[in-house]
């Protein structure tokens, strides 16, 4: 369901990340060569074995064989703990045996009890946890410690345990350990974080299901058999054949799995989450291969033994691969990987597992006979988190792009191997009515899908993520579709329009590198494989068999016209969809949307409730200017000049679009701190300023913001108001209010910056062709200027501000900050000084501009009534008159101020206004910008010097608070009526004869009128 190519990705950083941020007292494996003099057993024996390992080939073997028996550690490590609140103690266990009992860890000073914790031993196999002193543990006393007696079960006078990469005190990242059947009581707060997705298994575990079992019938089995067939179909994966065996066998090898006197050993299974605890590199001769020994690369083998076993005949062959899978399911389960075992931290499972899911699916018949489903079940259920959907449905936790993308085929497998069909037919049940749940719009900034259809991780717009949710999404409505089992039709549309509204913001498959989070590459694509199985689901009605709308635009963006899939479509008279035309509002992601022919523009904001950007060590790292107002033209992507962007010397200063503080590299680069116990290593910075968004009338908008820089990087003074006015193919830039007093760097604002392929590329400046390079024009403009780039984009820049068009070879670093740049540009900045103040600008863009309105631009001081006028341009408003459509755009930043607009003349609330006037009638489209998830005051905390302080957007009590509706109200110049009944708006007279509009806003969605004069 999910690109190797993104796991990769994802796994390098997820290990770079926890490397960096643990600060973990690493530790080699003092389980391995002999027993330390600091361990002593009392009442029994200590000694080491290779009978068990975790780690390395060896373990400690405890043998008691009289009551009240312990092993006693005494450890200089240990006296750290009181001051660290983040000390972890680690450890695994081998039982054999598994006991209605527990082992008691208690922690002393001398003979002084300070801390104690149990570790529940009905398992057979490998356990671990990871338990915090300071949150984790009971706490008797307010003391350092010196000593640690593990206790052994009171139950049993002889018994036997193993032990394995025990630490006593490791520094981690408190995010990271989950309670499990073992350990029930460890962060409890886990199961409401940001990542209870994955540490949540236990709770998910005690769920019990809210439906009652129905009576099956012909046509459940039916549907049943359907869900199943078409499931097994999308994973079998026919390319894996007898071909691959080889490779299978040398893989099988690699993990060295035996059986001695019945027990299995082989190489460990790692968790990535390990990484945290062990410097691999300090491990003995083998450490290279065990780097690799992760359960990634396990689960993938397990899937292709299972896809050869399906795929051949060969009854000598399919033998081998039965054997070696259960070999496999055998280590696996003796390993830990096992149900009620939380591997003592789990995050990010999804990634890293979900292969096994659909190896065991596959497998099933062979599982079955070896009488080994109902223990496979189990696992399934356990590590996909099925136990989820069984909450009452206004308790589901809120799922996130990760559950969608690694967990849904997980937890579909897991029901589809149950042999019970009532049972089955049950889980099936929870389990679409959960996805329907989850995939209605969420009012939250955490969860996925927004009213307005942007794709959510991380508490902001995020294809890059939403293309793995709607990987995983995608397949499992289809397999689910047109059963009784399918997903309800309100959620079947609202993810519908989701996935289109990604088709909006990308042309036809790149997307903004505004949205882009950490991976600002220009190189990310809309999946097309989704718009596919959206098609063969059927409509949301149900019906028709096949959504033409989604077959169309896959059409469109399928890298490959030739696919089975697409000759289907065509032959059903279905054609690639056309470019699409309007103009939308993502607010909820602070993008603005607008598109005419094959081009598309967006504007990128962001505020206190979004974050400007997203930086991780070596992803992003000269991105703080992403939000800042960032324009887009996008061509597509087929076009030679697509985009001006390519990192190869670009400039991270001047991003089109955005006022920015022009700064060195070493300044830019992003200063990226663990900042809180709620994020890991990562720069997401949230401004004061509430205001940020857009609306829009009849395929027209109107998008601003007010800009504050971060203290963070003493951009505290560092202010701007911004709007633009997109009307057609022009757009209007306005800012305002630029101040800062900052006077080491000077301030600009930039229009574009293009990549030269050709640095002969021809510009047009003021009508005359320049092919110069290099070439600089550097002034205060004493008239007008005009410029059509490389691109064919016209830029008009009135008189009377300081601009800078260049050509230039350019030096940079590219976004990973690993190795310098070079390359040819060309660009077009306003040069606002240094430390301006009340500075302002103006600027229009036509795109595909004709000559006559090129010409109009250019004597627009003559023209009647011209192209577009500025009304007004302040800190109160930002106003543009267009004169094709007599449309007016208003960006008030203010509220309760007497306005000079001839229509709206007072308004309750900073808003955004576009109205047209037709006749004695008049539209208004309007936008509360703000989402209201809190209201007063911004409540970032302040440091002692009274500046922001940076803090994680997980830690902030309204991440998981829904956005609230707010009234607008408008006071209109003269008396008016309603000419509808709608409930958005109501309208009263005041004193003086003008009217009073009161319309409905909620979650930034444009709210439209239409009155009539009286």
């Amino acid at each position: 369901m999910m690109t190797y190519l993104l796991k990769y990705k994802f796994l390098f950083l997820f290990v770079l990340l926890s490397i960096q941020q643990s600060n973990a007292q690493l530790q080699k494996d003092i389980c391995e060569y002999q027993v330390p003099s600091n361990w002593k057993a009392v009442n029994g024996t200590l000694k080491i074995t290779g009978q068990h390992y975790k780690l390395g080939k060896q373990s400690f073997q405890w043998k008691w064989n009289k009551s009240n028996a312990y092993l006693q550690i005494d450890d200089s490590v240990l006296k750290d703990v009181i001051n660290d609140p983040r000390s972890t103690f680690v450890f695994w266990v081998y039982n054999a045996t598994p006991l209605k009992d527990k082992l008691h860890f208690v922690f002393l000073n001398g003979e002084e009890e300070v801390y104690k914790a149990d570790f529940a031993l009905d398992f057979n196999g490998w356990r671990t946890a990871w338990m915090m002193y300071h949150r984790d543990m009971q706490k008797l006393k307010e003391q350092g410690i010196n000593r640690l007696r593990i206790y052994a079960p009171k139950s049993v006078t002889k018994g036997e345990l193993f032990l394995d990469q025990v630490m006593l005190n490791v520094n981690i990242n408190p995010r990271s350990p989950m309670r499990d059947q073992q350990v029930p009581y460890v962060n409890l707060g886990g199961d409401k974080a940001a990542n209870a997705h994955w540490t949540s298994l236990y709770k998910f575990s005690q769920n019990k299901g809210y439906l009652l079992q129905k009576e099956s019938n012909a046509a459940v089995f039916n549907d049943i058999d359907s869900v199943q067939n078409k499931y097994l179909k999308l994973i079998a994966n026919p390319k894996v054949n007898t071909q691959n065996l080889q490779q299978i066998r040398t893989e099988y090898d690699f993990w060295n799995i035996s059986y001695n006197k019945g027990v299995v050993t082989g190489r460990p299974i790692f968790s990535v989450n390990d990484i945290e605890l062990v410097d691999i590199k300090l491990l003995d001769s083998v450490k290279k291969e065990n780097e690799k020994s992760n359960i990634k690369r396990y689960s993938i083998l397990m899937l292709q033994v299972a896809q050869a076993w399906n795929n051949i005949s060969d009854k000598v062959v399919k033998a081998e691969l039965e054997q070696k899978f259960m070999n496999l399911l055998n280590h696996l389960d003796d390993q830990g990987w096992s149900y009620g075992s939380g591997m003592g931290a789990l995050h990010h499972l999804g990634y890293n597992m979900g292969d096994f899911y659909s190896a065991c699916l596959i497998m099933k018949p062979v599982i079955k006979k070896q009488g080994q489903l109902n223990r496979t079940f189990n696992t399934m259920n356990w590590f996909s988190g099925l136990g989820r959907t069984l909450e009452q449905p206004d308790q589901f936790p809120v799922s996130n792009i990760d559950v969608f993308n690694t967990l849904l085929g997980g937890m579909l497998s897991s029901v589809l191997i149950l042999d019970n069909v009532p049972q089955k037919q049950w889980y099936l049940e929870h389990y679409s009515k959960w996805i329907g749940k989850n995939i209605e719009p969420n009012l939250e900034i955490t969860g996925a899908f927004k009213p307005d259809g942007a794709v959510f991780h991380h508490g902001h717009l995020y294809p890059a993520y939403g293309v793995g949710g709607y990987n995983g999404l995608a397949p499992i409505i289809y397999v689910l579709g047109r059963t009784s089992f399918k997903v309800e039709e309100k959620a079947h549309q609202s993810f519908k329009e989701n996935m289109l509204m990604m088709h909006y913001y990308t042309n036809p498959t790149r997307w903004p590198l505004g949205v882009a989070g950490r991976h600002p590459t220009g190189n990310w694509r809309i999946p097309d494989m989704p718009f596919a199985y959206m098609a063969l689901a059927g409509t949301p009605d149900g019906k028709q068999p096949v959504d033409k709308e989604m077959a169309a635009v896959y059409l469109l963006v399928t890298k490959n016209a030739n696919t089975a899939l697409a000759k289907q479509f065509s032959k059903q008279g279905i054609l690639p969809a056309k470019h699409p035309e309007g103009h939308w509002n993502l607010n909820f992601g602070l993008l603005d949307i607008h598109r005419r022919a094959d081009w598309l523009l967006t504007v990128k904001a962001h505020n206190r409730y979004f974050v400007s950007h997203e930086s991780y060590p070596r992803a992003n790292m000269f991105g703080r200017y992403l939000s800042y107002g960032q324009v887009e033209i996008a061509f597509p992507e087929s076009q030679k000049n697509a985009s001006g962007f390519k990192d190869l010397g670009w400039d991270w200063n001047r991003i089109p679009g955005t006022t920015t503080l022009h700064v060195p590299l070493n300044v830019l680069r992003a200063d990226i701190k663990n900042v809180d116990d709620f994020s890991g290593v990562e720069e997401m910075l949230l401004t004061d300023e509430v205001f940020a968004g857009g609306t829009n009338l009849d395929k027209q908008g109107v998008f601003a913001m007010k800009l504050h820089g971060h203290d963070k990087y003493n951009m505290g003074s560092f202010r701007a108001n911004k709007s633009w006015f997109t009307f057609d193919n022009l757009l209007i830039a306005l800012g305002s209010d630029i101040n800062n007093n900052i006077d080491s760097y000077p301030t600009e604002t930039t229009l574009f910056q293009n990549y030269l392929k050709d640095k002969n590329e021809v510009f047009q400046v003021n009508g005359e062709k320049n092919i110069t390079f290099p070439f600089v024009l550097k002034e205060n403009l004493k008239q007008d200027l005009v410029v059509t780039d490389n691109r064919g984009i016209t830029y008009y820049v009135p008189r009377n501000q300081q601009v800078n068009l260049y050509k230039k070879t350019q030096q940079s670093r590219n976004q990973k900050d690993l190795q310098d740049t070079k390359g040819n540009f060309a660009g077009l900045v306003l040069d606002h000084g240094r430390a301006p103040q009340q500075k302002s600008y103006e600027y229009a863009i036509a795109i595909k501009a004709n000559d006559g309105q090129i010409e109009a631009l250019q004597n627009r001081d003559k023209a009647k009534p011209g192209i577009y006028q500025v009304l007004q341009q302040d800190s109160l408003v930002h106003s543009v008159y267009y004169a094709k459509e007599k449309m007016t755009g208003l960006a008030i930043f203010t509220s309760k101020k007497h306005l000079t607009d001839k229509i709206i003349r007072e308004n309750s609330t900073p808003c955004l206004v576009l109205y047209k006037e037709n006749g004695n009638q008049l539209e208004l489209s309007v936008t509360d910008p703000d989402l209201r998830f809190y209201q007063g005051k911004d409540d970032t905390p302040l440091n002692a010097d009274g500046t922001r302080k940076e803090v994680s957007i997980y830690s902030r009590y309204w991440f998981k608070t829904p956005a609230q509706p707010s009234v607008v109200e408008l006071k209109i110049n003269g008396a008016w009526e309603k000419t509808d009944n709608s409930e958005v708006y109501s309208l009263t007279t005041d004193k003086e004869g003008n009217t009073i509009v009161q319309i409905n806003c909620k979650y930034g969605l444009p709210s439209k009128i239409n009155i009539k004069k009286r």
